[in-house]
């Protein structure tokens, strides 16, 4: 064997391939490689996405895989958004909803051409309302449906355009009922406790209590700093664990 042969049969072990991704099937729109997802539900995410890349070429893809075999969701999300091409090549505008059971991990990547009305902090805020609560319940086909037509409602408007979508429907415990209680007693209850509070506090220990919690309050106040947001992958997106 020559040394340019032996040289060539290395290179494949000090060179690794390239993440290991799925590859989209026909639909395009939806790959359930784990079956979570109801006919009904496929069907509905196919449609709404052939009908909003037709009236923006926007895109939405649901992607769901059974592992990730080590790698970081944000790596394996970003790659799947850019080698399938997700979104108008000039706009940027791709969205993937990404679910990997085994890392028990949800991915929004968004396109840069979206960020601008999906930034993190509402992808995040869309996956703890619509989708992570119906995840920890055992209803991904549920979570998903509700994650996909709250974005697809968003892009919809960014656009000026209507897709006749239902709405998406936050998470109910039925057996919670403190929800039922009207706001306006829960704000009545809250006041109460804070006119006893001050009541017992004068009456008993001369207003210790109010002092300092106002002398902790202008201390925290005086002091400066701030919280600096996090970076983005791609355009931008958020992670969630159940």
């Amino acid at each position: 064997m020559s040394l340019f042969s032996g040289m060539l049969l290395l290179i494949p072990l000090i060179h690794p391939l390239a993440t290991s991704i799925p590859q989209p099937n026909d639909t395009f729109y939806v790959l359930d490689e784990v079956g979570l997802l109801s006919e009904s539900t496929i069907s509905t995410i196919i449609s709404t996405s052939q009908e909003l890349q037709s009236k923006t070429k926007a895109q939405i893809v649901v992607v769901i895989v059974q592992s990730m075999e080590g790698q970081s969701v944000e790596t394996y999300a970003l790659d799947i958004l850019r080698d399938w091409g997700i979104g108008d090549t000039d706009l940027d505008n791709g969205l993937l909803i990404l679910l990997s059971i085994d890392e028990r991990v949800s991915r929004i990547e968004v396109g840069y051409g979206l960020e601008g009305i999906l930034n993190d902090a509402k992808t995040g805020r869309f996956q703890d309302t619509y989708m992570l609560p119906y995840y920890t319940a055992g209803d991904f086909d549920q979570g998903i449906l509700n994650g996909y037509l709250a974005f697809a409602q968003e892009v919809a408007k960014e656009y000026n355009v209507t897709l006749d979508i239902n709405n998406p429907i936050p998470y109910s415990d039925t057996s919670n009922n403190i929800s039922d209680v009207p706001s306006w007693i829960s704000i009545l209850a809250i006041i109460i406790l804070v006119l006893i509070f001050v009541t017992m506090d004068i009456r008993f220990l001369n207003g210790a209590l109010l002092r300092l919690f106002f002398s902790i309050i202008f201390s925290a106040s005086s002091g400066g700093g701030s919280f600096g947001g996090g970076g983005s992958g791609g355009g931008g997106g958020s992670s969630r664990r159940w």
